[in-house]
């Protein structure tokens, strides 16, 4: 095997195997699986006769896996810390790690014939970019398995406990590579129908006796068992004219058949002479499938369906080989054991691209994609955010924002369903998972007892609170990538502050601006000499300059920021007094006074671009939450900073979520529509029907999904990440002493303990 994933076959064959993602399939309304099954068909056309494929569909146990879900805390942190993260590690382990948790991962091995591996990577590296591009439009994204990716997939079958890193680093230290790292530790291959790996019972059926009109259903019914198997479908699409000819002369041989049993009648004596029911069956199947492959966009291919299971005992393989029949029957098909030719079956059914079994059945397009591998939407990032369970398949669902293009998003949901919770527990799981910052913007106080428990700091700001805030505050990285110069970035934003804090509706005049730039520039200088913290200035530095200015409009900027500075409003003049170098900050304006609110929100959002910015230099990524977000929307400042942030974000960084109850809150301006379009992440939860018509039109919902989320338990719903669309269950019980420090809603203190609520 190459160190890019091509296995050698020998024969001049050379394989290649995709991991590819699902797709929502059986959830959607019949026009949308329609749309599917058709794509789904071009993909299977686009495949020649020079080429053999295969479609894997692997079913393991979470626990069998290399995704850990418990969270570590600090042994310096709080005794009722401790305690929180020890009752979520056990409700994830009932939850999510026990046996009876399967996850699913599906993948597509390709095999060509060429004569050497230079021919093998281009052919192979042209079929990942034409051809599976036919998955990418069916919403599934593809990525080709290198060699220690491929390994790991291959041992998973042949030594399923192993569960140690294979990679270039583990080789060279070992000097163990390739088939010595997945080969089983013993096989015994001298029973008749099954083989021994190492401690597990193994054996390969396949499918047999198909009914002439099969349900879409069969492959979703098997691979959603929750037991441990692999199925594999082995296609060779054969050629057009070739299998034309092939049909053809299979009629001819029918024909003559069918007349030698009506000779055989005619000297028998009967009169009306009728060739066997069985046989005019055969006959006119194969003449539709003769039509087929000429007048429709049919092709013929030969394949089989493998299953491969396996288990500790006898009895628990037959048990599993039970579950599937039952499956298997329910469709009219049934299945069988290989006999005597096990390993070929085993060889057949791992994704190594090969096909050596005796059993191969013709199929043409339709009736082959009748076996369509696509179900929902499964989302399970090693390293990702729990996001609870996938209401459909029960599995858990781990998500990394940070591999979409625009990880921004938006929580829309009604009061009391669950939505403030849902982000509650995405802080509460970035926080332990992530080394990353993270900036909560609360106008409602909710998030202030979650924050404090984790050693964040809550900086309250109003006008009896001690905390201060300097507006000045800045670093080397203010300017961004476009300048290293933070001053003229500085200046425009206390040029906008005062702006907005004076409510110059028609703008600042150029003479005014000039001033306070000029001021802005003249306090800064001792920091740009030396950057460092006590050469930072404050607001009251810049207002004493100010009053030194000879212009009468410096006198008029200095009266009407004298209340601001040395009167009752003064909470932003001096130096910061908070540790604003903590990773976790929640800026608590409740009691923000009205007069405030403009200015002390846009000193907040300047602090999240010094730290966005700084962060951005260090490689770090920051997050942002922004709760009851349709406040910052009504003001054409903070909204303006919002869209950028939304706009700009992504190379900074930044991973932003907005929060409000309504779609219509958000999409209300222009700024909240932007922000929308550039978010790849929307948490959905129970919604009026006032809004449904926004949540349609913005999220493509099905009719069934549209009154799901009219119905929806609190901390039910669904999310869209990236073109995928998942419904999850992600509720959390309250007897969970993390619950008291989430709970949102006051009359959840009136549930019954180990009641499940919103999560």
């Amino acid at each position: 095997m190459y160190g890019d994933g091509i296995c050698d076959l020998g024969n001049d064959k050379s394989s290649a195997t995709w991991a590819f993602d699902d797709t929502n399939y059986s959830n959607t309304e019949s026009s949308s699986r329609y749309d599917t099954f058709e794509q789904y068909c071009q993909f299977l056309n686009c495949f020649d006769e020079t080429t053999q494929f295969q479609i894997h569909i692997n079913t393991k146990p979470l626990s069998h896996t290399r995704i850990h879900l418990d969270i570590q805390a600090f042994e310096t942190v709080s005794e009722e810390l401790k305690q929180c993260v020890n009752e979520y590690n056990e409700f994830m382990h009932r939850r999510f790690i026990s046996d009876s948790t399967y996850i699913q991962e599906k993948y597509v091995t390709v095999t060509v014939e060429e004569s050497d591996y230079n021919l093998s990577q281009r052919r192979l590296g042209r079929i990942g970019i034409e051809k599976l591009a036919l998955l990418h439009k069916l919403g599934c994204k593809t990525k080709m398995l290198d060699k220690p990716q491929r390994l790991t997939l291959l041992r998973e079958i042949y030594r399923p406990d192993d569960l140690s890193e294979i990679s270039y680093e583990q080789m060279i230290k070992s000097g163990v590579c390739d088939k010595d790292l997945i080969a089983p530790y013993s096989m015994d291959t001298s029973h008749d129908d099954y083989i021994k790996l190492g401690d597990y019972y193994t054996q390969t059926l396949f499918l047999t006796d198909f009914p002439s009109d099969i349900t879409d259903s069969l492959i979703k019914d098997i691979t959603t068992l929750d037991k441990r198997l692999l199925l594999t479908i082995n296609v060779l699409p054969q050629n057009p004219g070739a299998a034309i000819k092939e049909v053809k002369d299979r009629l001819k041989s029918l024909d003559r058949e069918k007349e030698d049993s009506l000779s055989r009648q005619v000297k028998m004596g009967i009169v009306d002479p009728k060739p066997p029911r069985d046989l005019k069956d055969v006959i006119t199947g194969t003449e539709n499938f003769l039509n087929d492959l000429k007048a429709r966009n049919e092709k013929m291919f030969l394949a089989n369906i493998l299953i491969f299971v396996s288990a500790k005992s006898l009895e628990e393989m037959d048990s599993i080989v039970e579950a599937v029949e039952d499956k298997v029957a329910k469709s009219g098909c049934t299945i069988k054991p290989f006999t005597f030719a096990q390993e070929e079956g085993l060889d057949s059914v791992v994704p190594l691209g090969r096909n050596d079994t005796f059993i191969r059945r013709t199929f043409t397009t339709s009736s082959l994609a009748a076996f369509i591998p696509f179900n929902v939407v499964e989302i399970v990032h090693p390293g990702g955010l729990c996001y609870g369970r996938n209401k459909l398949s029960h599995n858990i669902i781990l998500m990394d924002r940070k591999r979409y293009i625009n990880a921004h998003g938006f929580y829309f949901g009604a009061s009391g369903s669950g939505k403030t919770t849902g982000a509650e527990l995405e802080m509460w799981e970035c926080f332990f998972r992530t080394n990353d910052d993270m900036i909560i913007i609360d106008p409602e106080g909710g998030f202030t007892k979650l924050v404090n428990l984790l050693g964040g700091q809550v900086i309250e700001v109003s006008n009896a609170a001690k905390t201060r805030f300097n507006p000045f505050d800045i670093n080397e990285y203010y300017g961004g990538e476009e300048d290293p110069n933070p001053i003229p970035f500085k200046s425009d934003f206390i040029i906008s502050l005062i702006e907005v804090t004076l409510n110059y509706r028609d703008g600042i005049d150029p003479v005014a601006r000039s001033v306070i730039d000029r001021c802005v520039r003249q306090v800064y200088q001792n920091y740009m000499k030396n950057p460092c913290e006590e050469n930072i200035p404050t607001f009251l530095d810049f207002f004493t300059l100010l009053k030194e200015q000879p212009e009468p409009e410096a006198k008029y900027l200095a009266s009407s920021l004298e209340i601001f500075i040395e009167g009752s409003l003064n909470i932003f003049a001096g130096k910061s007094n908070v540790n604003i170098h903590n990773r976790l900050i929640c800026f608590n304006t409740k009691n923000l006074g009205k007069q405030l609110q403009v200015m002390g929100m846009s000193i907040i959002q300047d602090f999240c671009w010094n730290l966005i910015s700084k962060n951005q230099a260090l490689h770090k990524n920051t997050w942002l939450w922004n709760d009851e977000v349709h406040l910052s929307l009504r003001n054409q400042q903070t909204a303006e900073w919002l869209t950028n942030s939304w706009k700009r974000g992504r190379k900074y960084g930044l991973i932003a979520t907005g929060m409000t109850q309504e779609v219509r809150d958000a999409a209300r301006s222009e700024a909240g529509q932007a922000m929308i379009a550039n978010s790849e992440f929307i948490m959905l939860y129970r919604q009026k029907k006032t809004e449904i018509e926004s949540i349609s039109q913005l999220m493509g919902l099905s009719e069934q999904q549209i009154s799901d989320l009219q119905l929806c338990e609190s901390g039910v719903g669904l999310f869209k990440a990236g073109n995928s669309i998942v419904e999850f269950n992600n509720r959390l019980d309250d007897h969970m002493k993390l619950f008291q420090y989430i709970q949102s809603d006051i009359k959840n203190k009136n549930t019954r303990p180990g009641d499940a609520v919103a999560g």
